[in-house]
């Protein structure tokens, strides 16, 4: 029999409650801790005591997985979650996989914070975690760098198994995930996101501006147009000129190569349409100039057409004061095949 991590008080009425006829803990992991804590506020659960966490060496079944989704639903009532539920455990279980419930190994002792309680003996994966998790199986590393932005960024979508929302609280970011890393470079998966780090970015506010990063910034080996990584919604203070233009004590550029005072941004149509939109527009463009800034408008139909997003590639590439070297074999097919994995049309008008 597994015992408990942590320790109910007898007289605690909410703990009876709360535990299961089997004592076996659930950990939640994956596609399922991805759509727990897009419910969940991470900020505020209480992460799992312990430098090291073992996981418990038998699958906690079916009906107790069952259980324990239905207790957190009966408490976050925005939480959905897809079957089967993936839980973890030290050792898998000889036998039948139970319906409904797919186990999945991790024999490794974990360092730092890993889980967060959810309740009594019920767990899930902290944010870096199921990051690493789903690099272990992810075969697509496109698929996988869109996960890692929309984690790292303040918008949401099926990826992380909730509906289409912005301007939500990011789950993750960088050097969490960075100092994860660091306290835990044996597990599967770890050395892999490893590997992919350096093309990720903190801050992208929507999946057309992961999309728009991915394409300029990703090397010509993944298909991209190797004009480096930008900042996502980077922040500059206005100067008092700025200001007195705009208004406005700082700007939030959407792609932004700072060190060059180069902002390129995505113009949406949610955002950039209407008279007071264009006038708000032409300030900050004019705020941002007076410093000394360029800023080159990506539009919708731009970012669909592969022969304006290359003219825009290329203007920033001059004012990054890089030159286009193609050093990839096949980079037209590889720039085809990387718009296909984005989504994004494969045309040229």
């Amino acid at each position: 029999m597994v015992r408990s991590i942590f320790h109910a008080d007898a007289d605690s009425h909410a703990d009876n409650v709360n535990r299961c006829a089997c004592d076996t803990p659930v950990y939640f992991g994956y596609e399922t801790a991805l759509a727990i804590l897009r419910s969940v506020d991470h900020r505020a659960l209480s992460p799992a005591k312990g430098k090291w966490r073992s996981l418990p060496t038998r699958e906690p079944g079916k009906h107790r997985a069952e259980a324990a989704i239905g207790h957190l639903e009966s408490t976050y009532p925005n939480l959905s979650v897809s079957r089967p539920l993936h839980v973890l455990v030290n050792n898998r279980s000889k036998g039948r996989t139970s319906d409904g419930c797919e186990p999945h190994m991790c024999s490794s002792d974990l360092a730092g914070t890993s889980f967060y309680r959810l309740a009594y003996d019920i767990y899930t994966s902290s944010p870096a975690l199921s990051f690493i998790q789903k690099a272990s199986l992810e075969k697509d590393t496109v698929s996988l760098l869109e996960l890692g932005y929309e984690m790292c960024g303040t918008y949401q979508t099926w990826r992380t198994g909730a509906p289409s929302r912005y301007q939500v609280p990011a789950l993750l970011s960088i050097r969490t995930l960075e100092n994860y890393l660091s306290r835990n470079p044996s597990i599967n998966g770890a050395a892999r996101t490893a590997r992919m780090i350096r093309y990720l970015a903190d801050g992208s506010a929507s999946a057309r501006e992961t999309k728009q990063a991915l394409i300029l910034g990703l090397p010509m080996s993944y298909g991209g147009q190797g004009l480096g990584i930008p900042r996502m919604n980077h922040t500059v203070l206005a100067s008092e000129a700025a200001r007195a233009i705009s208004g406005k004590a700082s700007f939030r550029c959407d792609l932004c190569w700072p060190e060059h005072k180069l902002d390129v941004e995505y113009q949406s149509r949610e955002c950039h349409e209407g008279e007071e939109s264009r006038l708000a527009d032409s300030r900050r463009t004019n705020a941002l100039m007076s410093m000394g800034w360029t800023v080159v408008g990506v539009t919708n139909s731009e970012l669909d057409s592969i022969a304006a997003t290359e003219t825009i590639a290329q203007t920033i590439r001059q004012h990054l004061g890089k030159r286009r070297q193609v050093r990839t074999a096949n980079h037209h097919a590889k720039m085809l095949k990387l718009r296909r994995r984005l989504g994004l049309p494969a045309r040229y008008e």
